[in-house]
């Protein structure tokens, strides 16, 4: 299983050190499991309200056609380099 190095502010770290010793559970495990939640719940969805602004219509239709194509191009962006050496 590949590993990654994540820096976590004190502050948090220690209020997830509390919550592993309560739950009986490894960081890695408690990382892991908040991973997969965020995953899961976010689904590479925008928010609900993400686009709720006091833009008028005109202007969030070209804000919502700028991130979509935006979005568009990083997938694209992402398929292209799979297989790829860095």
């Amino acid at each position: 299983m590949p590993s990654t190095t994540v820096h976590i502010p004190d502050p948090l770290l220690s209020k997830m050190d509390q919550i592993v010793r309560e739950k009986g559970i490894s960081r890695n495990r408690f990382i892991v499991q908040a991973c997969e939640k965020a995953v899961v719940n976010d689904a590479g969805e925008w928010p609900e309200d993400f686009f709720e602004s006091d833009l008028s219509g005109g202007d969030l239709r070209l804000l919502r056609e700028g991130v979509a194509e935006m979005e568009e191009t990083i997938i694209r962006m992402r398929k292209s380099r799979i297989g790829m050496e860095l």
